[in-house]
């Protein structure tokens, strides 16, 4: 099987870096800061032929990057032109690496560390049939309500929590004090679960009880399911409305769910693109889908469609995060 490149020819930037791009007489994004809280982590990425366990491939392609869905979120709206803060936690040995990664996306990185774990880490392993990744959370595990400055809070447009390593550690308390400190100030306040494992390893009544005070949740479908037991995706998306204001259902290349209590969901098709790597994918639809709603809280489709826009993009690169 022949390896896709790697990376193709990069896409020029956004005119206007830092103030968002024009679009029908509007700036999307502009005069909006945004805070992105969760998991910022080392990925090894593989790429291989390999089919079964024990077969050996010399010709793997194996590329360490950056990683983390908060970290990924974070770049790909500093990328658009964001006005962007991210909060994580890593090794002491890795700050400024990853802060030095994180700036040149242009996300301002407030990046705590602690001294006995390591920085989390993902392997992602992919061939022709699929993927399976590995995560160990490690530091982005004991990230806390603490960890995250309520001055920040107070002058976000914006938070978004993310993460499966964030997420997966310390249960509903946890996850119920990171929403309780991010609805401190005036900002909207957004989740994506991250990981249905998660969900699950949480207890879905528990995660759902742990959502009070959300205005916008971004499960898969996977997620959906896991979350309320429904056995449809309708269903799903139809309950979790009745707890979350506004409920954006990715569903791969079946397009976006979008759902809010009384109404009947809407669904908004992907953008066409050529797929190199899935990771990252919906941390860049998060990252459009933000800076959008965040100019227009209303359009919500219109929001959506930015948001498969910027997925379509990540699509074409190695790794979840835009080329800088």
């Amino acid at each position: 099987m022949s390896m896709p490149p790697e990376r193709p020819v990069a896409p020029s930037r956004p005119e206007a870096p830092r103030a968002g791009r024009a679009v029908a007489g509007r700036r999307r994004g502009a005069g909006k800061r945004f805070l992105v809280v969760g998991d910022v982590l080392d990925g090894v990425l593989v790429h291989t032929t390999a089919a079964s366990m024990g077969a050996h491939d010399p010709a793997a392609v194996i590329r360490h990057r950056p990683v983390g869905a908060a970290g990924n979120t974070a770049t790909w709206l500093g990328w658009l032109g964001a006005d962007v803060d991210l909060v994580g936690r890593v090794g002491v040995d890795d700050v400024y690496r990853h802060e030095r990664s994180l700036a040149d996306a242009g996300v301002r990185a407030h990046i705590r560390y602690d001294a006995r774990t390591a920085t989390g880490a993902v392997v992602s392993v992919r061939n022709g049939s699929g993927r399976t990744a590995m995560s160990d959370p490690a530091a982005s595990g004991v990230l806390s309500a603490e960890d995250l400055p309520v001055d920040l809070v107070a002058r976000a447009d914006i938070v978004h929590l993310t993460g499966s390593a964030m997420l997966g550690g310390g249960g509903p308390d946890r996850i119920a004090a990171l929403v309780a400190r991010a609805r401190s100030g005036s900002a909207r306040v957004s989740l994506d679960p991250s990981s249905a494992a998660v969900v699950r390893a949480v207890g879905a009544s528990e995660f759902l009880e742990a959502l009070s005070g959300l205005d916008a949740l971004f499960p898969s479908e996977d997620e959906a399911l896991a979350l309320t037991g429904a056995p449809t995706v309708t269903e799903a998306i139809e309950a979790l409305a009745d707890r979350v204001p506004l409920v954006v259902v990715t569903m791969g290349t079946e397009g976006v769910l979008l759902g809010r209590r009384g109404r009947t969901p809407q669904r908004v098709p992907i953008t066409p693109a050529t797929v190199v790597d899935t990771l990252g994918a919906g941390d860049a639809f998060a990252a459009g889908f933000l800076r959008a709603w965040a100019t227009d809280p209303v359009r919500v489709a219109a929001a959506a469609r930015e948001g498969t826009r910027v997925a379509a993009r990540a699509l074409g690169f190695v790794g979840g995060r835009p080329p800088v």
